[in-house]
C-alpha cells in the first residue's frame, strides 16, 4: 500500500495516516511511505499541524512520548524514517511492554535520529550569519546555511519569533525562506550554479529576485 505525504516534514500527515492505518489494522510490512519535496509552509501551518497532532494524540492510545519524538524524527534525512516510525508505533500498540525495553533496536534508532536532529537545530541556530544584500534596490539581511537534516523551517520559525521586527532571507539547499515582519514564507531552493561554485552577491541577488515566494 502506497501512502503519500504532503511534504518531507509532514508530521501531521504522518500521524493522521498512521492513525487511519492502525484503525484498519494495516501491518507495517504492507505499507510504503513516500514524501514529496518540501512545499511552501507558513509558520501558522507548522504550529497548527503540531497542535493537531497533540490534540488527537490526547484522545488516542499513542504514547505522548512517541508523538514528541516523531516531531523530531520526521526532520531527519533518513529516507526510511516514516517506515521506521510506523513500524515502531505498530509495535508499541501491539507490544505494550516494548516501551520499557531500552535495548530495542527500532526505538534506539529513533532516539538516535531525534538526538541528531536536536543537535542540528542547535548548531544551525548558533552558526547562522546574516549579511546585507541588495535585492530589488533594497538592503536585505541574507544568510546561507546547509543543515544536515530538514530543520531549516523549524529554525526559521524560531528566528521569526525571536526577532519579529527584523526582515531576513534564509537560504538552504532544501528551501528558501523569508520573514517580512509579519509572515514566514518559503520558496524553492536556489538552483546551484553550472560550475558548482558558490554564487557571488550579484548573482545571488538576481536569483532571489526571481524566487516565487508563497
Amino acid at each position: 500500500m502506497q501512502v503519500p505525504l504532503y511534504h518531507q516534514v509532514d508530521v501531521a500527515g504522518f500521524h493522521a495516516e498512521a492513525t487511519r492505518l492502525l484503525a484498519q489494522q494495516v501491518p507495517p510490512h504492507t505499507v510504503q511511505w513516500s514524501a514529496a519535496p518540501a512545499q511552501a509552509v507558513e509558520e501558522e501551518d507548522l504550529e497548527s499541524g503540531r497542535a493537531a497532532i497533540r490534540n488527537r494524540a490526547a484522545r488516542a492510545i499513542i504514547p505522548q512520548s512517541f508523538i514528541r519524538m516523531s516531531e523530531l524524527v520526521v526532520l531527519h534525512r533518513d529516507p526510511q524514517r516514516f517506515d521506521l516510525l510506523y513500524r515502531s508505533l505498530w509495535r508499541l500498540i501491539y507490544e505494550p511492554e516494548l516501551r520499557h525495553d531500552l535495548a530495542d533496536s527500532d526505538l534506539a534508532r529513533l532516539r538516535q535520529m531525534a538526538q541528531a536532529v536536536r543537535r542540528d537545530i542547535q548548531k544551525m541556530k548558533a552558526r547562522l550569519e546574516f549579511r546585507p544584500l541588495t535585492v530589488h534596490e533594497e538592503s536585505v539581511r541574507v544568510a546561507w546555511y546547509e543543515p544536515a537534516h530538514y530543520v531549516a523551517e523549524t529554525v526559521g520559525a524560531w528566528l521569526a519569533k525571536r526577532e519579529p521586527e527584523s526582515h531576513w532571507v534564509l537560504l538552504t539547499p532544501d528551501r528558501s525562506m523569508r520573514w517580512d515582519g509579519q509572515r514566514l514564507v518559503s520558496a524553492p531552493a536556489l538552483a546551484p550554479t553550472q560550475d558548482g561554485q558558490p554564487m557571488g552577491d550579484e548573482e545571488r541577488a538576481r536569483a532571489l529576485e526571481g524566487l516565487p515566494w508563497e
